[in-house]
């Protein structure tokens, strides 16, 4: 690799908050450590030749429903190739490394030119929960059929799929559990607000959030965070339950938390003796924006659900344990 191929794996890897390794002679395997990378399903960023990475995967290229992204990144930065994993966020990560690196994404995939993302690789903050409906939805808008969409469709619109309310393509966008035979689309709204005692155990607060969606057909797939009063950060419990649903833990101050006792629904005296506020689950949960689910008791737990209007950024909100 040249010096400025070095430099422009550098810049890259910083972006993504990965590991950059340089390999060619003297530096190590490439074809074994692309191909160990690949049968890992790791995400590969190569600042190479596209025919380069292709031919270092080699045979080894599986189904590509289960392929990982590979890109291709040209030696100045300029040009991002998705080569495979095109519906894994191959696309999407070859447009952001463009964006940063001021230069062009070469995706060459029909239904990425014709929208800004295939509903196979929707943008962050949604979730396809019926994944083997997109290939027949995909091959029947490129024959000219239109989408009815049922809930929030202005994402779909700005990204240029045609939509109209005699549409024949039914697409439902929607936190609640998903109809089997429909395309349905969990955007990532809901925030689960938690309250426990030092002594409860993971199980536990895992079972009341699961039982709070399922009581009231809430799809897990919706959840975008876990939150929680600050003084319950280093909890265990909560940790393992935020590894548990794939979200990030968020934590709020007392005077945050304070700030929501009037749309409380049910606070309590009890917990505003003994720490200060009336409530932590609802009053979490609300700062989402609408309160969906009110308080939920286990016997060391307490859960609501909280829902925005659209798909909440995580790292904005309240703040990192």
């Amino acid at each position: 690799m040249s010096p400025k191929g070095d430099e422009i794996a550098r810049h890259v890897a910083q972006l993504l908050g990965s590991p950059v390794h340089f390999l060619g002679p003297g530096r190590g395997s490439a074809g074994e450590m692309v191909r160990t990378a690949y049968a890992g399903r790791v995400p590969i960023v190569g600042v190479c030749a596209a025919g380069l990475m292709i031919r270092l995967i080699g045979p080894d290229i599986g189904e590509k429903a289960d392929e990982p992204p590979v890109l291709a990144v040209s030696a100045d930065g300029k040009v991002a190739v998705p080569l495979l994993g095109i519906h894994r966020g191959a696309n999407a990560l070859a447009r952001w490394i463009a964006d940063m690196m001021r230069g062009t994404a070469a995706v060459t995939s029909t239904s990425d030119t014709l929208y800004d993302f295939s509903l196979a690789d929707p943008p962050p903050g949604y979730v396809v929960a019926t994944p083997d409906l997109v290939k027949p939805a995909m091959a029947a808008l490129l024959k000219g059929e239109k989408l009815k969409v049922e809930g929030p469709s202005g994402w779909l619109e700005l990204a240029g799929y045609p939509i109209a309310g005699d549409g024949a393509l039914r697409i439902v966008v929607s936190e609640e559990v998903a109809e089997e035979a429909t395309l349905h689309v969990h955007p990532r709204t809901l925030v689960a607000g938690v309250g426990c005692t030092s002594a409860v155990g993971a199980e536990e607060v895992i079972s009341l959030i699961e039982k709070t969606l399922a009581d009231h057909r809430l799809a897990p797939q919706a959840l975008s965070v876990l939150a929680t009063l600050e003084t319950k950060k280093s909890h265990p419990a909560l940790a393992a339950a935020a590894e548990h649903f794939g979200v990030p833990l968020r934590v709020f101050s007392k005077r945050e938390i304070e700030k929501e006792r009037p749309r409380l629904q049910t606070p309590s005296d009890a917990v505003d003796a003994a720490i200060g506020v009336a409530g932590v689950c609802e009053a979490v949960a609300l700062k989402a924006g609408q309160l969906l689910v009110a308080k939920q008791n286990s016997a060391q737990a307490t859960c609501a659900i909280g829902k925005a209007e659209s798909p909440i950024d995580a790292a904005r909100f309240g703040r990192p344990v």
